[in-house]
């Protein structure tokens, strides 16, 4: 089982490790669900950890529709995660509709490199949740995708998630409301083995 902890900053980082967390989501501004974290946060968070760091790319908060100078701040984004060597980013994109941008998504294959991709809780935004989690997999433009089942937590979501157990190639990261608590309740419910949370440990 993977537990992989949303941290706010590097001291959050060290404690989620110490705790015992298999993988961090590094993030800023969580009060807004998370956006990128500084070049230092990162670098020093890479140097310190032992464990896989995920850095959320995510310009600001509000809505998950960019424009083109925002979609260009999160390729630069991208290319220093790379540079530093942290083993993967969280992302999503959706266009006005609601419906993921697979035109960006593909952009930010490109520029990948060796980057695992999660696409994040924005895919539960999606009027077409399972065929779009199956498309991204599929043109290999994702390697995890994060849910809820598009509610509010993973246990009224679980169906949802359920929906997105079978798709090859795919890591399913279940989050919404899982503690440390109710963790082991939940993945007796569910095929996954990734779980995601602020107090996951």
């Amino acid at each position: 089982m993977i537990r992989e902890a949303a941290v706010g900053n590097l001291r959050e980082a060290l404690g989620a490790q110490e705790r015992g967390a298999e993988r961090i989501e590094l993030c800023e501004n969580l009060a807004e669900e998370g956006t990128t974290p500084s070049y230092g946060t990162i670098k020093i968070c890479r140097e310190l950890l032992r464990i896989p760091i995920v850095v959320m790319i995510r310009p600001r908060g509000g809505s998950f529709v960019y424009d083109e100078a925002e979609f260009q701040v999160m390729l630069e984004d991208i290319r220093i995660c790379r540079e530093l060597g942290v083993d993967g980013i969280s992302t999503g994109i959706l266009r006005e509709d609601h419906r993921v941008d697979f035109e960006k998504m593909k952009r930010i294959a490109e520029c990948r490199g060796n980057l695992k991709v999660t696409f994040h809780k924005a895919i539960d935004e999606t009027p077409d949740y399972a065929e779009a989690v199956r498309s991204l997999a599929e043109q290999g433009l994702i390697d995890r995708v994060l849910t809820s089942g598009k509610k509010e937590t993973a246990f009224e979501g679980i169906e949802k998630i359920r929906e997105l157990q079978d798709i090859e190639n795919l890591e399913v990261v279940a989050a919404g409301r899982i503690t440390k608590d109710n963790l082991a309740e939940l993945a007796g419910q569910l095929r996954v083995s990734s779980f995601h949370g602020k107090k996951i440990v």
